[in-house]
């Protein structure tokens, strides 16, 4: 069944198809043959369904609407558009629809490339809500390179024995 008039409900005809400016869908402009109106249609490709697979083994359907909820809410309070947003959902969407399955830890991976370029602040925030790595979980990560360990310098007194001696 072909394109109906939003006015009258008729069949409308195609005047003019063209590639749209994102080159990911059709635009093409209709007319209704009873009613006159003319209006324009875009037409894209529908992605390919794809699973998630979470940390622990179970699978579920990609949801674009729970990534861009996790995305904005990274980008809360940043000088970030809702359709730069919509964008990296797009393209993360597109990689799952590609391969048939991403995990969790490819998605974070993903988000974080596209947020390092767009807008290191939100970078850091959508960084924040990621659990750490497994290796930090088990204890096989390496404290140097650790950012969540504090340094202290050998030279300068503990921390506490400092406060102690501004206290007094």
């Amino acid at each position: 069944m072909g394109v109906v008039c939003p006015s009258c409900r008729t069949q409308t005809r195609v005047l003019e198809s063209r590639r749209a400016p994102d080159g990911d869908s059709v635009r093409r402009r209709r007319e209704c043959p009873e009613c006159g109106r003319r209006f324009t249609t875009f037409e894209r490709r529908e992605p390919e369904p794809a699973d998630v697979i979470k940390r622990d083994g179970e699978r579920q359907r990609f949801d674009r609407t729970k990534l861009r909820a996790a995305l904005l809410k990274a980008g809360h309070k940043r000088p970030i558009t809702a359709v730069d947003m919509e964008a990296i959902v797009d393209r993360i969407e597109m990689v799952a629809s590609d391969t048939g399955e991403l995990s969790t830890e490819r998605i974070g991976e993903l988000c974080l490339a596209e947020l390092e370029t767009l807008d290191h602040g939100a970078y850091l925030q959508f960084l924040g809500t990621l659990p750490p790595p497994a290796a930090a979980i088990s204890g096989d990560s390496d404290p140097e390179r650790s950012v969540r360990v504090a340094r202290e310098d050998p030279q300068s007194p503990p921390k506490a024995a400092a406060r102690r001696g501004l206290d007094e």
